[in-house]
């Protein structure tokens, strides 16, 4: 007889989260860790990436982050959350994608991390009372470390680098990510900060 440990979708992203901050040296207050752990849960349904709050589905992040100001302050603040937790998700899960696109990680990192600034203006201004004052600043300041967070997270649970060296390369090239650092140093690549002494041929 097989026995079967069924943990929750919660759990298992508890779970991914501490381990994955811990492994990548990443500080995340308790209050952030419960939302990524959430965030995690909504976006592992289908559906989740399916009903933007902004209503069409192919419109681009800056002109629905754009639009949001002409809308109420609670619809601002949906919308606001979802194009920062969409873009979160996008650019952890499937940043090796982005190199077949116009637009790249830098893009979708700027559009989520001013996206949930401005959430945490509404929170502050008191226009939202969703009981998160703090998180959505922490998730800003630290956003290109939580898309290093949730790849680690997809790489533990099998995902692949279908990018290979260079797009990790040039990944790295532009965020100056620690976690692209390791993995280029494990693949036997040196990389070289810009701010490293010249070497002269």
């Amino acid at each position: 007889m097989t026995l079967l440990e069924t943990r929750s979708l919660l759990e298992y992203f508890k779970d991914a989260v501490e381990k994955a901050s811990q492994d990548l040296d990443v500080e995340i207050s308790q209050l952030a860790q419960f939302y990524l752990v959430d965030l995690l849960s909504r976006y592992a349904q289908a559906s989740t990436l399916q009903e933007p709050e902004w209503g069409e589905r192919d419109k681009p992040f800056a002109q629905a982050l754009l639009e949001s100001y002409g809308v109420s302050s609670e619809k601002r603040a949906r919308i606001l959350r979802q194009i920062g937790d969409t873009t979160l998700f996008v650019s952890g899960f499937f940043s090796d994608s982005f190199h077949r696109r116009l637009v790249d990680i830098d893009y979708y990192a700027a559009i989520g991390s001013t996206a949930y600034r401005s959430l945490e203006s509404l929170l502050a201004m008191r226009l939202v009372d969703w009981g998160f004052e703090g998180v959505f600043q922490e998730l800003s300041e630290k956003f290109l470390r939580l898309v290093d967070l949730f790849a680690e997270i997809g790489d533990t649970s099998g995902r692949q680098h279908a990018g290979g060296i260079l797009r990790i390369y040039e990944r790295w090239l532009k965020t100056k990510s620690p976690r692209d650092r390791r993995l280029l140093r494990q693949m036997g690549i040196m990389p070289i900060d810009e701010s490293s002494p010249d070497i002269l041929h």
